[in-house]
């Protein structure tokens, strides 16, 4: 019994001593290297001849070593391959290309759908609900006025907090109410965390956002530029809780946005209202989503018009004035791409994913600058955009100078409207930002990387695009 189990033993050891040779072998071939001598010669384009000829045969790692043109067959091609190399014709062999070819890095689509949402009850309403529905399929959760919330805490300023779970893989809008005053229609995403109500809007309340418990927002920096219109523009950096500079093996995204002043609202400069972008990313963190760094562009106040306005062709008569009438938007595209990009690349922890995203003259920027850069732009964020400053048929002309054959190399763009009564200036933008969808389809962009929503009850500022902001992103990002 001894004698047998040695000998299984034995054998056991062997069998695994040849296989590890063997993963040896095939870890350590050199392409070209057929009769692994140590270097690429004639003979070796022989060896290839003769094999195809059936006078020799060759074992499994010379076979891998032969395939020099990566097709998995070994033929005429290889040996001619092999030839041209050591005449120094060529320097790699196909197969090298192959796998020195790096894919685009993708977000990582880790985060649980279903998540915790908070709402802090600023209002001291006496009852909470909380109606979560689909607004595409109008499947709901509870019928109106919506499930009422009663898990809650206190936060430091005295307000209770109220908390639930919410599945965004099959709802998307949430409305909080105490039965009779209620919020707008307000998306729900793997982006958004807490709620609560800001400013009272025509009957209703608009929500504002952050991320429940997190105290620390992370950090800001600001750089000035050479811009090539004669002086310098503001960029303000913004990095999330955690990130760390030293740390390399951790790669960041990066969204760009333009009109940095109004994203966070950090300086004297901004608008009354900000993006919230610092919270929606730390709130999609929270959530298990990669993390982002955000580059806000300062826009240059009077040249604004002329900064954020592409020149594709003549601008409809009505707005063919000031800064509308001479468009700088290549330069200012260009600055992006050549100018800001490389410095943010060479200064952070970066992968190549990458968002662009403004509102109003900054959408229209924002869209042209991810159209003219695909291969640099995974999504793009049109927010209230200014298409209407060209006609359709300038749209058609212009779109049509593209190829939207291979989906693979296409940005996932989100368009946002609001269609309010009160806002003329958002009516106003309303039917060819709605519209550019459709112009784009008919072009042959797919459908399913693009995404236009609508709110009856938004108005054309930086609070609205707060709010919809969550959704562009994850939009973007996939989800």
């Amino acid at each position: 019994m001894r004698k047998i189990t040695l000998s299984i033993i034995t054998a056991f050891v062997l069998c695994l001593t040849i296989l590890m040779t063997g993963v040896s072998a095939l870890e350590s071939v050199v392409y070209g290297d057929v009769n692994k001598d140590g270097q690429v010669a004639v003979t070796d384009a022989t060896d290839v001849q003769r094999t195809l000829a059936k006078i020799t045969e060759l074992d499994e790692s010379a076979t891998l070593a032969a395939d020099v043109n990566g097709d998995d067959d070994i033929s005429v091609i290889d040996a001619t391959l092999i030839q041209q190399y050591v005449a120094k014709i060529i320097d790699k062999f196909p197969v090298e290309e192959e796998e020195n070819v790096t894919t685009p890095t993708e977000p990582s689509i880790k985060v649980n759908p279903e998540i915790n949402i908070y709402f802090s009850n600023n209002r001291n309403w006496k009852t909470v609900y909380a109606y979560i529905y689909n607004n595409e399929t109008g499947e709901t959760m509870s019928t109106w006025p919506g499930t009422q919330l009663t898990e809650s805490t206190v936060n430091s300023y005295g307000e209770v907090v109220f908390s639930m779970k919410a599945d965004t893989s099959k709802y998307n809008r949430i409305i909080f109410s105490n039965g009779t005053a209620q919020t707008t229609d307000t998306p729900l995403t793997v982006a958004n965390s807490g709620y609560f109500i800001m400013t009272p809007l025509h009957g209703k309340f608009v929500c504002g956002m952050y991320p429940y418990g997190q105290e620390n927002e992370g950090t800001i920096k600001q750089v000035n530029l050479e811009y090539s219109k004669g002086y310098n523009k503001r960029i303000t950096i913004w990095t999330p809780v955690g990130y760390d500079a030293n740390d390399t093996s951790k790669k960041y995204s990066v969204l760009y946005m333009t009109d940095g002043q109004n994203i966070f609202g950090n300086d004297e400069n901004s608008s009354p209202n900000e993006w919230e972008v610092d919270e929606t990313v730390l709130s999609y963190m929270q959530n298990g989503g990669d993390g982002i760094i955000v580059v806000g562009i300062d826009n240059a106040n009077a040249k604004r018009d002329s900064e954020l306005t592409p020149d594709i062709g003549d601008v409809v008569p009505s707005y063919n004035n000031g800064g509308f009438r001479n468009g700088t938007g290549q330069a200012y595209s260009e600055f992006v791409v050549n100018k800001v990009i490389p410095y943010i690349d060479a200064n952070y922890n970066t992968n190549d994913v990458r968002g662009i995203a403004g509102s109003s003259s900054g959408g229209i920027e924002s869209f042209y600058i991810g159209m003219e850069n695909m291969d640099k732009f995974d999504y793009i964020g049109a927010i209230s955009p200014a298409f209407l400053l060209y006609s359709e048929s300038t749209w058609n002309s212009y779109l049509s100078k593209f190829d939207f054959s291979d989906e693979s190399a296409l940005p996932r763009i989100y368009f946002f409207n609001g269609n309010s009564k009160n806002d003329s200036l958002e009516q106003e933008l309303y039917p060819s930002a709605v519209a550019m969808q459709g112009w784009m389809e008919k072009k042959g962009y797919p459908s399913s990387l693009m995404k236009t929503v609508v709110d009856n009850d938004a108005t054309h500022n930086e609070l609205f695009w707060a709010v919809y902001f969550p959704e562009a992103l994850t939009f973007g990002l996939g989800y």
